[in-house]
Order: structure tokens, then C-alpha cells, then sequence
């Protein structure tokens, strides 16, 4: 399924249950659950012992979870939840009738401080076109789960990531930065077109330009 090595296939299903007693849900937390998902099936593990690969500096192991949804918009904040909670990272397969879209948040170590244990930030959440579940084909590609898991959040993220360096993490902030920007050309814009005065116009208009050379 979805060409996922049959070494590392755990097809079980968790009681949603589990998720909200063990993560400590909050209410909207325990709605998301009720109102948004069908069920959670721990799909496959990612690990050196069952991908036969090297451990990784960050990534040791990632969890894939197939969760059937009851709306193709299922919120963001349900997965951020369960991942922000969860010491390994992980890969959500989203699915809805014939069609499924990955979704990964891209996440980095905290490290602990006093007696809070290590846990994770997450940067930034990438979801996937919707296709035909025929179509998906999950690419495990890497010699250790470090490379395995930057391919992953590559392949879920598309064209989101702009840049293709060494360096992962320089890549999502850049491509961060460049979205927060286009939506601030965008809101100027707006504005613009909604301003009477001339000379404000003008002042917009230039802060406008300078904005899209930052583009640049």
C-alpha cells in the first residue's frame, strides 16, 4: 500500500480514546476528534531496524498514520495536536472516500530545561493536493532517517519549499518568509484600491515596490 516497505507496516488501529486521555485533549481538542476524524490506524514505522538504515542525528523514528477524515478542509490544529505531543516525528495520510493528501508538520527538538522533557516546536504544517488513492506513492528515499525524513517533508510540501539546499531548515524559513511576504503585497494591494487620497496612494504604491523587491 501506497509503496510503503512491508517491513514496516503495523496496520493497527488506535482508539481515538487513547489520543485524547494520554495527549491531554482539551475540549475543542476532543471536538476535533469527534467532529473531524473517523479513526486513526497506526500504518507503518519508519526506523533503522525496520527500513534497514542508520539512525539519524534528529529523526529516529516516524510514525505513519492513516486517518480516514470526514471533510477534505479537516483542520490543521487536530494534527499540529497529536504531533506537538508525540516524542517521534510523523507523516499523516488523509483520507476521504477515493481520495487522500498527506500532511507533515515540519518540527525540530526543543531541548528540555529543569525538569520539562525534550519535545518538539512545530515550524510550519504542509498538506498535499488531493489525489486518488491509486495514485499516492510515498517515497522512502535515504541512508539514514535524518535524509528520510527531509525527503518526506520535500516530497509532502511540493513547490511550498522554495529553495533545494543542503540545509532543510534554512530552506522552510526562507520559503516561510517569502509567503508571509506575498500575503503582505496582497493585503497592500487591497488597500490601494480601497484608498481616496492621492498621496497616501502614492506612499502605498512605493511600499509596495519595495516590498516586491524584497521578492527578488
Amino acid at each position: 500500500m501506497y509503496n510503503l516497505p512491508t517491513s514496516t507496516i503495523v496496520s493497527r488501529t488506535i482508539p481515538k480514546k487513547v489520543f485524547i486521555d494520554q495527549l491531554g485533549a482539551n475540549i475543542r481538542m476532543k471536538e476535533h476528534f469527534t467532529n473531524d476524524i473517523v479513526k486513526v490506524e497506526w500504518l507503518a514505522k519508519f526506523a533503522p531496524g525496520t527500513l534497514n538504515v542508520a539512525d539519524g542525528k534528529d529523526v529516529h523514528e516516524i510514525a505513519v498514520f492513516h486517518v480516514p477524515v470526514k471533510d477534505n478542509n479537516c483542520p490543521n490544529d487536530l494534527f499540529s495536536f497529536i504531533d506537538s505531543m508525540m516524542p517521534r516525528h510523523t507523516i499523516f495520510i488523509l483520507s476521504k472516500d477515493d481520495l487522500v493528501s498527506l500532511h507533515l508538520n515540519y518540527k525540530e527538538w526543543i531541548d528540555s530545561t529543569g525538569k520539562t522533557e525534550k519535545t518538539f516546536r512545530i515550524t510550519k504544517a504542509y498538506r498535499s493536493s488531493w489525489i486518488n488513492h491509486n495514485l499516492l506513492t510515498i517515497e522512502v528515499d535515504g541512508l539514514d532517517m535524518d535524509s528520510i525524513y527531509e525527503n518526506l517533508v520535500r516530497q509532502v510540501a511540493g513547490e511550498k519549499i522554495i529553495s533545494k539546499s543542503d540545509d532543510l531548515r534554512n530552506d522552510v524559513e526562507q520559503s516561510n518568509q517569502r509567503e508571509v511576504l506575498l500575503k503582505d503585497i496582497e493585503v497592500l494591494k487591497c488597500k490601494i484600491i480601497k484608498e481616496k487620497q492621492p498621496y497616501k496612494k502614492f506612499l502605498m504604491h512605493k511600499q509596495l515596490n519595495e516590498l516586491k523587491e524584497k521578492l527578488k
